[in-house]
Parts: C-alpha cells; structure tokens; sequence
C-alpha cells in the first residue's frame, strides 16, 4: 500500500461529533432565455453554514448556454460545492443522477485529500507528530457519495473547430491573474479573459468603483475579451463557519477559486476555448508528508496538484488546464508585473479589505508587502491606490514571522512573505519614501506639512532599523520544474521570459514538493486514468 492509500485509511476514531450529514443534491436549472444556472441543494439536519442552499451563475450575451453540454453543469455543481463537505464531515452526498463510477470515486478522493489538509491544521500551534491519531472530530473517510438515477451521457469533446491555441484564463486584477493574462497577450492570439463579480458581505472587494476601472481598462489596453459572469455564491455561506468546527480557515479560503474555475469553463466550452488557466503561486505548491499524509497549504484549491487532477477530468472534453505562474514566488510575480509590463501594473487590484470608495484599505499586512515591494522597484504606491501615510502608521509595529523546519506549509510561506518585506525594507531608504510622498505633484508636497506625514516617515525609519536587525535572507530563484507539464509551445516562451528576470532555483531544493504534488494529483486522478477518461467507462 504507498503512502496515498494509507492516508485514506480513517483512523479507528471515537469522534464525538457523530451526526450524519445528509446533503441532497437537485438537478442545475438552466434558464437560457436569461442566461443562468441555478443549482439548489437540502442538507439535513440545517446546518449554520449557509445562508442559504441554493446559488445562480449569471452569464453575459456571449455566452451560449445552449452550447453547454448537460452533464457539464452537474461537474460545474462539484466544483463549487465540494469544498464544503469537509466542513459537514460526517456526511452523505445524494445525486439524482448516476455519476461514472470512476468520476464519482474521483471526487470522493478530491474531497479526501483536501481533508487531509484541513485536519493537519487543527491547533496547528501543535507539531503535527504531537496530534493524537483519535479526536473530536471525524476520521478522513466519514464521507460517502452516493448516485443513484439516469445515467448522465458522456461530456463531448470540443468540436473541431476549437483546436488551436486560444487561450481562457480566470482574471480578477490581482498581480497573479494580471500578470498571466498579460502573458497570454505576448504569445497567444486575443485571450479570453473571465472573472466573477460574487459580494461577499460585509466585504467590498466585488463592488468598488476601483475593480470596475481595472476590468475596463484592461479590456481597452489589451487585445482580450473579457466577459463578466456574476454570482450569488459567496453570499450564501456563512464564511467564519470552518473556526466552528475547528478549522482554521474561512469559506472562501477554500472555494473561491473553484467558483472562478466553474465559470471559466462554462465560458470556454460555449466558446471553443481549448486550453483554460488560473494563476497559482509558488506559495501554493507548498507541501510536507506527515505519518503517510500529504499536507498542503491551506489554499490547496487551486494548488499544483488540484489542477492537475482537474485537468484529468477535463483532458477527455479536449480541454488543458493549468498555470502559467507556478515556477514563481509571490514578489517575483510583483517584480515581474513592474518591470515587464509597466502600462499594467497600476491596474493591479489585491486588497480584499478595501473599502467601498478605496483603491485599498492601505492597513493590512498585504498593502505593506506590496507597497514596499513596489518602493524597491523605484515606483510609487500611490499608483494603485495605496496612501503611504496612512499605511505605515497603521504597519509601524510590524515584525517578520519565523517558523521551524518542520512547520506546516502555511506557516512555512507566512515566513518567506515576510522574508520578502524585510527585502524591500532593506533595498529602500527613507529618501525614497519621502520622494514617494511627493511624487504625485504639489498636493502631496503639501501633504509634508502635515505631522501625520512626519510620523509616518520616522515610523518607517523605525521600522527599517528594527527589522534590519532579524537579518535578510536571499530572494529565491523560479522553480523551472513547475513548468513542466505545460504545453511546449507556451511552457517554452514564458519560460525565457522567467530565465530573462531571475535566476533558477536549484532543481534538489523544490523536487521534493514536485514529486508529492505528482503523487497526489496521481492519487486523485487514477479511478479516472484506469477508467480511460471521464465517462468512458463501461456501465
């Protein structure tokens, strides 16, 4: 038995929270008159997860619905509905409809190892070798999938027509997603570009004047179409629930992307869009094998991994889905976006607690990465919304975090985060601040004459001098291994572009990382590869 299968293996637990879940699932309705899906679902007993149990896709005008295979929407409803299973574990998922029973144990071996993850980061203050293998809480196999009706018809391909290298890429304004698109505008012919518009109250980061700016001006400053698919998803879940049940997480944290994914393919299977991606980090691919588990980073749904066992699901249709991005970490995506693309990058679009009229809220621990990231590229925060004043006052007391060697992934990349801010801290004097704050022109040499402009200056000061002393480590190279897999005819140009701005990291130091992301994707993906391709099997 490999060390995959163990992990499937669920401990001989007397869990105390022993009421059995039973989540029903309803057939997609499908209202092509006004272009939207709605999926609707009942979970017994009620559970304080959700708000409510259903949730609509809505699709712009150039989205055919008609186009869209049927049994493709009941793929659409795992992808955004699955992450949440492990949060009502132990559970039962009904499907009126009878899945392939490779894809149905696909999904079931999906959900495992996702479980994995979140059962790792339990009191993750506690080595993981320190955790008793029995808790309050159930074992990775409390779940079953059960499907039971019609048949669904095999998804077809793509027609021909659909062949090429046309590009689909999920597209929020973040640098990862900015970045990649402005990637496929170098090297392949007009990318369709998707994003998702889901409120989640109270937070504004769907509904700002701001976002609506970036979505326009990219559209206008590059050869892409840019479609707009909206969503009441993310307002239908109450997102602090996971810290209930003792997961360190938040909803979104671990649905969000696959939200984006749904809507993606949607849009690239009605439009003949052969081959689909969405940004992932270095930060993501983080992995540590633990008493036979494999533990990956909290944000593991759109890791390495994921999106290749994805990818086997979807290779059958004739679609390809992967990243562009994974060979680099956060701030050389930063500098790359700066550098490379700098009639871009001031539509860069990364705070999540922005404001309704803000650009960024300028207080959280993101806005000062990528604030000083940006001050020591010689350029201005000012320039996508960030106010330097009110930010280093709010970050004055600021520290890097450090982990051990055997901390878990999230852990591990919270301390190359802040490795990176000690970086930029060190490659910025405060002369460079204070041009900052009157780069943009006489109103802000104005600004100078106010105390709070001083105080944050000598805040800074403080604070350059103080983290000086934790010391400053390298910045890392690009994982070349992590292009692998990509197409040769975009794997090789993006990776000139990466061989062009950074140095290779050396292969030994991320091999291990490759091999178990391999090894899970294999895992999830084998009832699949076995079977010959989604719905290939025999009945």
């Amino acid at each position: 038995m490999n060390a995959l299968v163990a992990m499937s293996a669920p401990p001989a637990a007397s869990a105390t929270r022993t009421a059995m879940n039973r989540i029903t699932l309803f057939p997609p309705a499908i209202d092509h008159g006004r272009r939207t899906a709605t999926f609707h679902w009942r979970v017994e007993p009620e559970t304080p997860l959700y708000r409510r149990t259903s949730f609509t896709l809505g699709f712009p005008p150039e989205v055919d619905l008609a186009s869209v295979p049927e049994p493709l929407w009941w793929t659409v409803a795992m992808l955004c509905l699955h992450p949440h299973w492990n949060l009502l574990r132990p559970c039962r998922v009904e499907l009126p409809v009878e899945l392939p029973q490779a894809e149905t144990e696909f999904w079931s071996r999906q959900v495992e190892v996702e479980a994995a993850t979140l059962e790792a980061y339990r009191g993750a203050a506690t080595p993981l070798d320190a955790l008793p293998p029995e808790g309050p809480w159930p074992p990775l196999g409390a779940f079953a999938i059960v499907a039971r009706g019609e048949r669904l018809a095999s998804v077809p391909r793509l027609p021909r027509r659909a062949a090429g290298r046309r590009c689909a890429a999920a597209f929020s304004g973040g640098k990862d997603s900015l970045l990649q698109a402005a990637l496929l505008c170098d090297f392949t012919p007009q990318p369709l570009l998707v994003t998702i518009t889901s409120p989640m109250p109270p937070l504004h980061d769907h509904r700002t004047v701001r976002r609506r700016q970036v979505m326009a001006a990219m559209a206008a400053r590059r050869d892409v179409t840019l479609l707009e698919v909206e969503s009441d998803l993310r307002g239908g879940w109450q997102n602090d629930f996971p810290p209930t049940v003792g997961y360190p997480v938040s909803v979104n944290e671990i649905t969000d992307t696959w939200l984006y994914l749904a809507a993606l393919l949607v849009c690239a299977v009605a439009l003949g869009v052969p081959h689909l991606f969405l940004a992932s980090e270095a930060e993501v691919q983080d992995n540590v094998e633990v008493g036979g588990r494999i533990v990956q980073h909290p944000h593991c749904m759109y890791s390495r991994a994921s999106q290749q066992a994805i990818q086997s699901l979807l290779a059958p249709l004739g679609l390809r889905y992967g990243s562009l991005i994974s060979a680099l970490h956060s701030e050389q995506v930063q500098q790359l976006l700066w550098t490379r693309y700098t009639d871009l990058c001031d539509l860069q679009y990364s705070c999540w607690r922005v404001g309704p009229e803000q650009a960024a809220c300028s207080r959280c621990g993101q806005c000062l990465r990528v604030a000083l990231s940006v001050l020591a590229l010689g350029e201005s925060p000012e320039r996508i919304g960030i106010d330097l004043v009110a930010l280093l006052l709010a970050q004055s007391g600021w520290q890097p975090r450090q982990c051990t060697s055997d901390a878990l992934p999230a852990a591990m990349v919270a301390a190359r985060l802040h490795a990176q801010v000690v970086r930029s801290l060190a490659a910025t004097p405060a002369s460079r601040v204070l041009a900052a704050l009157v780069r943009s022109g006489p109103r802000r040499a104005l600004r100078l004459l106010r105390p709070d402009a001083w105080r944050a200056l000598a805040a800074y000061t403080r604070l350059r001098w103080r983290v000086a002393a934790t010391g400053v480590t390298p910045a890392p190279g690009y994982r070349a291994g992590f292009l692998c897999g990509l197409e040769p005819w975009i794997a090789g140009p993006v990776a000139a572009v990466f061989a062009e701005h950074f140095p290779g990291a050396a292969a030994d130091a991320h091999a291990g990382i490759l091999e178990r992301s391999e090894r899970l994707a294999g895992y999830v993906a084998a009832p699949l590869l076995a079977a010959g391709g989604l719905g290939t099997e025999a009945a």
